[in-house]
């Protein structure tokens, strides 16, 4: 696996808006208020705010709403426009007011999970006020991302990197548990001879 020291990189706007847009940029279908949200028994779907916990999933509703908000697909990445939120969303979902998605046919949880970080960053610069996030800021926004022979973005180099980094993080913490486990036994064996 290469370095990410050893890739070249280069600037792409975050919208396709733009020359080298990357991604679909827009607001989200639905931007249902909470206290308009339909009761159901099936509360299966994400409900997607601006919070900053639990991958911004407030709680699961029903998948029928009021026709007048569309369901979002999944396998998209929600910006919470007020607080600089930045999530994967591997799940269709509805969503609270001020959310934009992101979608590009290349993403998945790898390339995601490469590329939030780089998002977070940017969107970090944003703030309550008069430089808050809006559309069009995001839509003049640039990432630096990897750039394969073609220079277009490296997404297969993205999600091997990912992949790559949870083997490793993986094999430390079996590790980790296995000399846990190893000394909670010799406390056991221990207490069992008194």
């Amino acid at each position: 696996m290469k370095a990410l020291t050893d890739k070249k990189w280069k600037a792409f706007y975050i919208s396709d808006e733009k020359e080298n847009g990357i991604f679909k940029l827009r607001s989200s279908l639905s931007g249902i208020d909470k206290n308009k949200l339909l009761e159901s028994n099936d509360k299966e779907t994400p409900y997607i705010t601006r919070s900053d916990f639990n991958n911004g999933v407030a709680l699961f509703v029903g998948k029928e709403q009021r026709e007048k908000f569309k369901i979002d697909k999944g396998n998209a990445i929600t910006i919470g426009l007020d607080t600089q939120t930045v999530f994967y969303q591997p799940h269709s979902f509805y969503t609270g007011q001020n959310v934009q998605v992101l979608y590009n046919e290349h993403l998945n949880k790898y390339t995601a999970k490469f590329i939030i970080p780089l998002l977070k960053k940017q969107v970090s610069k944003l703030s309550w006020g008069g430089n808050g996030a809006t559309l069009g800021r995001l839509k003049r926004m640039q990432l630096l991302l990897p750039i394969d022979q073609n220079n277009m973005p490296d997404y297969e180099f993205m999600e091997a990197y990912i992949k790559e980094k949870e083997k490793i993080k993986r094999e430390e913490y079996l590790d980790y548990c296995q000399k846990q486990l190893k000394i909670i036994g010799g406390v056991q064996s221990d207490t069992s001879e008194r």
